[in-house]
């Protein structure tokens, strides 16, 4: 019976491994994650939005080739089915017209194939001074049959710096919705310089209507970063038919907005319950009838000293819904930067934003996102990844993949401010064959700080292993709802829950030994607002919230707590995560805007306090 009872329980775990499949990067034109490589590896792939709203994709370069096939870091191809109808494959009129060459494209019913697209403009001196704008970016469609190669036209007139998406609705209307930047506008409080308007047609992209709802976001003085407005915005047709907005703010949050009339006319925007530093969102129904929601959960970084610093798109998350909305899970990475410990470059973009969603025919999520030399491919994601309920780390076997342990330091000038690598793998002590982090602060740097995500838990139960050393100067275990920069002291101070190590050792009300292991659990539960901290099983102390969640807690944070040099620093052995509730629960209307208010509370006063 025992050795039974062992094969079923090692049958159990092997499934369980099984069923744990991360993110897949895939590559492009044989680009592989190295910093120098081109950003043009985002020209080849594309997506098509079939009539269904299942999605099929094509090389745009090369349709007729056959399916796409990337292969990962390891050489491993992935193919990406359906491919590219052979009808519309063959047609010399579709092919005429170039309308394939887009990153995204419609398929209507009629095998006819739609594109809307940003076109420059320029204008001349007393133009540009009139509009106060220094070029125009025009927006245009283009509708080409298989008899007949149509040319694109114009459809607005003005600056559109921020389209994302559109598409084809199930009554047939297709949308177009984008930031509009507006004529004169300025960086500055209280909406920025651009409004986000929606574009609508109900004759295959003949004519055109312009919504009269024009939907803003606030702004605040300081912020790191350009205060745009509500802008890049994503949407997507909920069960019964009404439309739900996203778009890209500077106020902490995504702003929504929602439509009953099909796009006619649309609600006020308002803080939706997902946190953002500034880039937009991807929206997507998949065939499984989830909604999934991709973008990056993280806070943007305070300036230095006035001057603006990169920052806030080191991680781009997901999170999917099976009930419209209401509850959301995952709130998972799915692109941690691999430049994240390198130094930003000195102009341009760089980053994992601008995600754009499809799945491909076995229900794998892919996600084009990225930006900058090296930054832009399509990830591969299952989707019972999203939704696991548990997940470990392991230094020996996984090194710091999935650990952002990088510290920025030094002037800031254009966006730009040095980094390194803070923490360090070491050998383990007691253990010489496993590895461990170390964490101190070892020259005149910010001390050291990591930041691992688990799946989302209200109600969870964390464990590890930490280990002090003679002559520490204390350490910090936080609990977050978001990704915070490693050695950004915000991560600490907008914790959900927090335990400190002190300089002797003591952790809570239970005091550890130096050079010796302690296994560490928080349990916590957010419906009763408590953790509970224990310390080899003994009870060290009952945390209670520090700052209020809408969404769960997702992420570990380490940090050590010396202001002074400390080369003894602690150490942290495996992490373990499991989750007893997955779900960040239903909220109203006054719960996000209680959320806002706590954030422009505590939050927006920091970005007036300079490092």
């Amino acid at each position: 019976m025992r050795r039974i009872a062992i094969f079923l329980l090692a049958l159990i775990v092997a499934g369980f491994a099984q069923a744990e499949s991360p993110p897949v990067m895939l590559f492009q034109n044989g680009v592989t994650h190295d910093s120098t490589a081109p950003s043009g590896s985002r020209t080849s792939f594309a997506i098509m939005r079939m009539p269904d709203g299942s999605f099929a994709f094509y090389n745009r370069y090369a349709p007729g080739k056959g399916p796409v096939r990337l292969p990962d870091a390891s050489g491993k191809e992935h193919t990406l089915l359906p491919h590219l109808p052979q009808d519309v494959l063959n047609s010399e009129a579709i092919l005429k017209s170039e309308i394939l060459s887009a990153t995204q494209v419609i398929l209507t019913e009629k095998n006819a194939v739609s594109r809307a697209f940003v076109k420059g403009e320029a204008l001349t001196v007393d133009e540009a001074k009139k509009v106060g704008l220094p070029r125009y970016l025009d927006v245009w469609f283009q509708t080409s049959d298989m008899k007949t190669a149509q040319d694109p036209k114009m459809i607005w007139r003005g600056y559109n710096g921020s389209q994302m998406e559109y598409e084809q609705i199930s009554n047939g209307r297709i949308l177009v919705p984008y930031g509009s930047f507006q004529a004169h506008g300025k960086s500055l409080p209280p909406f920025g310089r651009h409004k986000t308007i929606i574009q609508y047609s109900d004759d295959a992209g003949g004519t055109w209507k312009e919504s009269i709802s024009k939907l803003i976001s606030p702004c605040y003085a300081d912020f790191n970063g350009s205060n745009e407005g509500a802008c890049e915005p994503a949407f997507e047709e909920l069960s019964k038919g009404e439309l739900w907005m996203m778009m890209r703010t500077q106020a902490g949050f995504l702003y929504e907005s929602s439509s009953s009339d099909h796009g006619t006319t649309w609600s006020p925007a308002r803080a939706s319950r997902f946190y953002t530093s500034t880039g937009p969102p991807n929206i997507m129904r998949h065939q499984n009838g989830w909604l999934v929601v991709c973008w990056n959960n993280c806070e943007m970084p305070p300036r230095e000293e006035g001057a603006g610093v990169y920052g806030g798109r080191d991680a781009l998350h997901i999170a999917v819904s099976d009930d419209d909305g209401e509850t959301w899970r995952g709130f998972r990475e799915i692109y941690l930067d691999h430049r994240r410990n390198d130094n930003p470059e000195k102009s341009g973009d760089r980053g994992t934003a601008y995600p754009l969603g499809a799945y491909d025919e076995e229900g794998r999520i892919v996600i084009l996102a990225g930006q900058g030399q090296g930054g832009r491919n399509p990830i591969l994601v299952d989707p019972d990844w999203i939704i696991a309920t548990e997940r470990e780390t392991d230094f020996t076997r996984d090194g710091l993949k999935d650990w952002s342990v990088y510290k920025q330091h030094g002037p800031a000038k254009r966006w730009w401010q040095a980094r390194e690598v803070g923490c360090a793998l070491i050998q383990n002590p007691t253990d010489s064959t496993q590895k461990c982090l170390h964490l101190r602060k070892p020259d005149d740097l910010p001390s050291d700080g990591a930041t691992w995500n688990f799946p989302n838990g209200w109600k969870g139960t964390l464990t590890t292993r930490v280990m002090f050393r003679e002559g520490f100067q204390g350490g910090i275990i936080s609990l977050n709802d978001r990704f915070f920069d490693p050695v950004n002291d915000w991560g600490e101070d907008l914790a959900i829950f927090q335990a400190r190590l002190s300089q002797d050792g003591k952790l809570g009300e239970v005091q550890l030994r130096p050079g010796e292991w302690a296994n560490v659990s928080f349990d916590w539960d957010l419906e009763a607002g408590t953790c509970r901290v224990t310390v080899d099983g003994k009870l060290a102390s009952q945390l209670k919230v520090l700052n209020p969640t809408l969404n769960g807690l997702s992420y570990l944070r380490l940090r050590s707590a010396a202001t002074e040099k400390d080369t003894a620093g602690f150490l942290l052995d495996k992490v373990h995560v499991s989750i007893s509730d997955p779900y960040a629960p239903q909220v109203s209307a006054k719960d996000q805007a209680g959320q806002e208010a706590h954030y422009i509370k505590n939050v927006v006063p920091r970005w007036k306090i300079q490092k």
